[in-house]
């Protein structure tokens, strides 16, 4: 018996792909993304492999309009361009059909839909049957008994078949109703607009007892209901509309008949020629498979030459789901709930003499400073964990963050405390988990200080690569092929309605917590080899994982505000707001909605005349770069921009920071974050205080509400000097550059007299500002466009500016010329620590996502290495202020700066201990490293 016909929407597939492993991140050897290829190439095997089809043919969109763009231009105005990482996949993508002999059609001016119908119907009355392939429910309406529908499942290779019945089951109506259902929905997604308000419960009863659209509209009269009726009445042309648009026609002008269908032999060659530039290791050898099956054999490397040296290729494809992903049912596990005391003893046995333990805490909520405990699970062996449950009292005096509390149960909390507290802080005894900072806080609210951390699998993901997703679910998936339990399995989905964990089952918990930590565990016994591979692993051991631990402390510490010059400060912004407010309206002539981007841009573009800048799907772009420029001409777009800095900083900080105030402690605790930017450079979040103006009256005054909480206390503030610049000088060695600040001269000022060959005692305050501008632009990777603009130069006076700085800087020119080809060359670059960073789209085809990779990979080095010095500084302090016994305590890192709350009597002492080790942290070739260090009352007056 003849094999299936299979018909494959190109695009739906592509994206399809596209999404199913984004996040794995995975590349080529050389740099180029992957990961849709990789996805598609398995959703094609696995076709071929189930269906075994005789025939097949993957139809593609093309760029050129459709009669439904004719007929209704809004057709499919909305979508998004295709993702950047996406486009020079699809070249690939096509290659590889070719090569698996595989037919492509399209044809300008139809659309996919309308081309496999098209087959499809005539094919199916030739007694073919037929498969089409695609997660558009628009195809619904071509099943009949011979043509089927294969709609992608949650994992790649994995398929729904809808015939007649199962079309019915899901979408509500059968296969003769969806086009009229359809044009009564709509479809956002394509901007079909369907009648507004009818939705698909309003919609499939009226197709079902009516029959058609047509039927409904002739039975107007019939619907009951005042308000279906009035929006039937104003929506008839959208449905009638709509009703054209979803229909997918039979009738195209395609020639491809089955015979041209027909499956060709595939290339094997070309194909293994093809997986190995991909770095696609187990694909090379299942298409090794096909070809020993059909005769051919392919002279494959060793195994061991199939590893890649690129981690973002073969990890990712060797660990990314080519099928179903693993779940705890499919692996053997041993999970022990230990809720006595005699099984508190036990697992205390069976940890002796352990020198690595895995650990994960489940709490009643996110917030470490306030969340109780609900657990703690631990492994030592793969597949092996034990889970204790915890009665927390803690758990009944805070609102949890899942819901209220009810049933207590669980070992006393100080109970298992204490006995834990030898095994958690034993020095010989490593520590495993992901993100440990939170569990690493959550004990250390305990009396607990969790070291040392000997492997976090959320930072050693960072340290790999820091673009990737890093959460467990998407390790345990790129690494694993494993899906772990979902914690809203447990929970719930809903937010508002998620119950506390405290009120699982502690069984179920047990298999969840047990996970948790085994996974954990496993992921650390493949990191490991990776990184010492990669040489990352000494970044990891001596850098990542030390300073999470001094993070944990400066959380833990938290820091003091004054919550009355908040008040002050508030009714100060609001007054100021009101006054900015009625300014605008007086100079618009109207009154308006500010904080309406759509308001603002009629406004100023519409009624005003204002000359408009780019524009957004719903208007007009308002956004701070179009305002900027406008202010230089109008002052109406520097009011907006002032009315916008104060209501951030309202919003954000003045009213906010009171209520954020941890009620035990009086303190702010911000969380630091170690994998966000993908440079090295640490983040904040709850509150975010990188963000507060330094050089802003207003963000001036938020720095003076930060004080100290103690009497007698003093803050101090360690802020490293332009240590960018000092950096760059070092990497590129250029003598101009190092000479200006080894004289230890204004470093902008020097540069201006170098560039306009001016004595330094005469260097105009406007020169200076240029000098600044191009230091700083020129290091993150700035050309004569960006400069212009920022300085309000033409292009070409901007552009001369450049030459005659490369001029007098030649070692500037040839830093960023090296680093460009060497990124190129091995698709990252890297800071002087070795940390990486990589640009797969810097060998890409588009000029412009290239220009940008060229941009980032020019300033990583730079503000990589500022990112580890500081990382490294914190480190030493950390380590002196323990081996001095001070009272003093490090509270925030912002940008280049230490902040610390300091008693008088230790004030000499901190100044010291603080400037000492930021300067020898890292050592600069040539160039001195300078720290600023003051101290005051407040944030303010110490910076």
């Amino acid at each position: 018996m003849p094999g299936p016909l299979i018909l494959i929407d190109g695009f739906s597939l592509v994206f399809r792909a596209y999404h199913a492993l984004s996040r794995t991140g995975m590349q080529s050897p050389a740099g180029e993304p992957t990961f849709a290829v990789f996805a598609f190439a398995n959703i094609l095997t696995s076709l071929l492999d189930k269906h075994k089809p005789d025939a097949i043919a993957v139809v593609f969109d093309t760029k050129e309009p459709t009669f439904r763009h004719v007929m209704y231009p809004e057709y499919k105005a909305h979508r998004d361009a295709f993702p950047d990482d996406l486009v020079p996949q699809i070249g690939r993508i096509k290659e590889l059909i070719r090569l698996m002999g595989l037919e492509q059609v399209e044809m300008p001016g139809f659309e996919a839909d309308d081309i496999i119908g098209t087959i499809a119907a005539r094919e199916s009355q030739d007694g073919h049957e037929i498969l089409c392939v695609t997660s558009d429910k628009d195809y619904f309406q071509l099943v009949t008994d011979k043509v089927k529908i294969l709609r992608p499942g949650k994992d790649v290779g994995e398929y729904e078949v809808y015939d007649a019945v199962k079309v019915k089951e899901k979408f509500g109506v059968g296969p003769e109703h969806v086009i009229d259902a359809l044009a009564l929905i709509g479809d956002t997604s394509d901007n079909v607009p369907g009648v507004k308000g009818v939705g698909e419960k309003t919609a499939l009863p009226l197709v079902v007892q009516y029959g058609s659209v047509e039927g409904i509209y002739e039975h107007l009269d019939e619907i009951d209901k005042a308000s279906l009726k009035k929006k039937l009445e104003e929506n008839r042309d959208n449905a009638f509309l709509s009703k054209t648009l979803v229909t997918i026609h039979t009738d195209v002008p395609v020639d491809a008949k089955r015979v041209a269908l027909v499956r060709r032999p595939m290339d094997f060659q070309a194909i293994d020629a093809f997986c190995a530039d991909m770095g696609f290791h187990t694909l090379r050898k299942k298409f090794a498979k096909y070809a020993e099956a059909n005769g051919v054999e392919l002279d494959l490397p060793a195994p061991s030459l199939l590893a890649s040296s690129n981690p973002a290729s073969e990890i990712s494809e060797t660990s990314a789901p080519s099928g179903n992903l693993s779940t705890l049912d499919d692996v053997a596990h041993n999970y022990t709930l230990v809720d006595t005391e005699g099984g508190l003893q036990d697992l205390l046995k069976a940890l002796a003499g352990r020198t690595l333990v895995s650990v994960d805490l489940e709490t009643t909520g996110l917030d470490a400073m306030m969340c109780a405990i609900v657990g703690v699970a631990i492994c030592v062996d793969e597949g092996t964990a034990w889970y204790i449950d915890v009665n927390d009292p803690s758990d009944r005096t805070e609102t949890p963050m899942f819901g209220d509390h009810s049933e207590q149960h669980g070992l006393p909390v100080q109970m298992v405390i204490d006995a834990l507290r030898p095994m958690l802080q034993d020095p010989h005894v490593g520590k495993l988990g992901q993100n440990l900072k939170y569990d690493a806080l959550v004990l250390r609210r305990h009396d607990v200080v969790l070291s040392p951390i000997e492997m976090d699998t959320m930072l050693a993901s960072y340290v790999l690569d820091p673009d990737k997703q890093h959460n467990l679910d998407a390790l345990a998936e790129r690494w694993l092929h494993y899906r772990p339990i979902s914690i809203t399995s447990l929970i719930g989905e809903k937010k508002s309605e998620q119950r506390s964990m405290r009120d699982v089952d502690p069984s179920v918990v047990t298999a969840y917590a047990g996970e948790d930590a085994d996974v954990a565990f496993k992921l650390g016994a493949l990191m490991r080899p990776e990184l010492e591979r990669e040489g990352l692993w000494d970044l990891a051991r001596n850098l990542e994982f030390p300073v999470e631990e001094v993070l944990v402390t400066m959380e833990f510490n938290g820091i003091c505000v004054d919550t009355s010059a908040l008040a002050n400060l508030s009714e100060f912004t609001r007054s100021e707001a009101a006054r900015l407010e009625k300014e605008i309206w007086h100079e618009a002539g109207e009154q308006f909605t500010i904080s309406s981007p759509k308001q603002l841009g009629e406004v100023l573009f519409e009624r005003m005349m204002l000359p408009a800048g780019k524009k957004t799907k719903t208007g007009f772009s308002t956004d701070s770069s179009v305002l900027t420029e406008l202010a230089l001409t109008f002052p109406i777009a520097q009011m907006v921009l002032d009315y916008r800095q104060v209501e951030k900083l309202r919003s954000t900080y003045v009213e906010a920071l009171p209520k954020m105030i941890n009620p035990r402690t009086g303190r702010l605790h911000t969380t630091f974050n170690q994998t966000v930017a993908a440079t090295g450079r640490l983040s904040s979040t709850s509150p975010n205080l990188q963000n507060i103006p330094v050089r802003t009256e207003l963000g001036q005054q938020i720095r003076k509400a930060f004080v100290p909480q103690r009497k007698d206390h003093v803050i101090v503030s360690a802020d490293y000097s332009q240590i960018e610049l000092r950096i760059m000088a070092s990497i590129c060695k250029d003598p101009n550059l190092i000479n200006a600040f080894a004289s230890g001269e204004d470093v902008h000022k020097a540069t201006a007299a170098t560039l306009f060959d001016t004595p330094l005692a005469e260097v105009t305050s406007d020169q200076r500002r240029i000098a600044k501008t191009v230091n700083f632009g020129i290091m993150y990777g700035q050309g004569a466009f960006g400069l212009a603009q920022t300085l309000g130069l033409s292009r070409t006076e901007s552009q001369q500016i450049i030459a005659n700085y490369f001029e007098k800087y030649p070692g500037i020119k040839k830093y960023i010329d090296d680093t460009i080809a060497t990124t190129r060359d091995r698709g990252y670059a890297t800071t002087l620590l070795g940390r990486r960073r990589y640009f797969p789209l810097i060998n890409g085809n588009n000029r412009g996502l290239q220009a940008a990779a060229e941009r980032a990979a020019i300033n990583s080095p730079i503000q990589g290495t500022a990112a580890d010095m500081m990382k490294v500084a914190m480190i030493n302090v950390h380590r002196r202020m323990q081996e001095e016994r001070v009272q003093s305590i490090m509270m925030l890192q912002v940008h280049d700066e230490l902040l610390f709350e300091v008693p008088t009597n230790e004030l000499d002492v901190m100044i010291d201990l603080a400037r000492t080790e930021m300067v020898n942290a890292f050592p600069l070739e040539g160039v001195p490293i300078v720290v600023d260090v003051g101290h005051g009352a407040s944030w303010y007056e110490a910076h």
